[in-house]
């Protein structure tokens, strides 16, 4: 119960920061702070050596790859952040919350997918997506990274062209990122993002 609470902790202090527009390195920071059971993550992750029923979405090839954007897809729906929301693509969310934007005035709606959040902005009367989120260790990103795997599996995946910040890895493609928070060389946080 305790590490559920300290996830929904850090979870909670992600979306504040996402709708006020800020980058991920600000939680992060507060991330680093949190006492989190980093083994008790990876284990999560990696029951038996297996990802789970979400393992396909690292299984594609990243269509915005050779754009030079991140993009993050999911059963068949590829979200890119500053892109169009289509949510007809997605399965049934959760719950929605609108929250004060800092980054584009108005509010934004924060959709809950229970493996991960997703961020949109207004953009006239369409919604554009800001960022996701991953709560799920076994949601993988598009090139199979997940919460529990460690920073050696990350530079696997992505390279060695990153900035980072202390325990904060980012890296960008045009004006999206993809933020990595780490504890004890263990990932604890995943964000696909709009760089604003």
């Amino acid at each position: 119960m305790r590490k559920r609470s300290k996830t929904l902790f850090l979870c909670g202090i992600a979306v504040v920061l996402t709708a006020c527009g800020q980058k991920t390195a600000p939680a992060g920071n507060l991330a680093k702070d949190i006492n989190i059971d980093a083994d008790s993550l990876k284990s999560a992750g990696k029951s038996g050596g297996e990802k789970g029923a979400d393992t396909e979405a690292s299984d594609r090839e990243n269509p915005k790859e050779e754009e030079g954007v991140f993009s993050f897809v999911y059963e068949g729906a590829t979200l890119t952040p500053g892109e169009l929301v289509d949510l007809s693509a997605l399965p049934k969310y959760a719950g929605v919350a609108e929250v004060p934007s800092c980054a584009f005035g108005g509010n934004d709606n924060v959709y809950n997918f229970e493996t991960f959040e997703l961020t949109a902005y207004l953009d006239g009367e369409k919604e554009r997506v800001y960022s996701i989120y991953f709560l799920d260790p076994n949601l993988p990103t598009t090139e199979g990274l997940c919460l529990g795997d460690t920073v050696d599996d990350m530079k696997a995946l992505y390279g060695d062209a990153y900035e980072t910040e202390e325990n904060v890895y980012t890296y960008t493609r045009g004006e999206t990122l993809l933020t990595i928070v780490t504890k004890n060389d263990v990932v604890i946080s995943i964000e696909y993002c709009l760089d604003r």
